[in-house]
């Protein structure tokens, strides 16, 4: 697969989402919302359950299951801009900016 720009891969989402009638089902940011908090929360499980060897949960969190989380909460902020109807790599670009010109 070849790099993707920002806006490229949040259309290739959004295009997904359509295609399969998730649009239909999830109508509001809202909901886009709260599945980004829900990924966050299950990366926070993963890296907590690696970071302090809690038993079982230990051995079952491995470097490919934390890498999916990350990338599920990638797939949903991508969502999420979408269904704000906002251009994330204008987004990003404006805060790179905003961050760049800090003291």
């Amino acid at each position: 697969m070849h790099s993707l720009e920002i806006k490229e891969a949040q259309d290739l989402v959004y295009e997904h989402l359509e295609k399969i009638g998730y649009t239909e089902s999830e109508t509001e940011s809202t909901h886009a919302f709260l599945h980004l908090v829900e990924e966050i929360g299950e990366t926070s499980r993963s890296l907590l359950h690696r970071e302090t060897e809690r038993g079982d949960f230990a051995n079952r969190t491995d470097p490919g299951v934390l890498k999916e989380e990350v990338g599920d909460v990638l797939w949903q902020i991508m969502k999420l801009a979408s269904y704000l109807d906002m251009n994330l790599e204008e987004a990003f670009e404006e805060v790179l900016e905003k961050n760049r010109n800090k003291n």
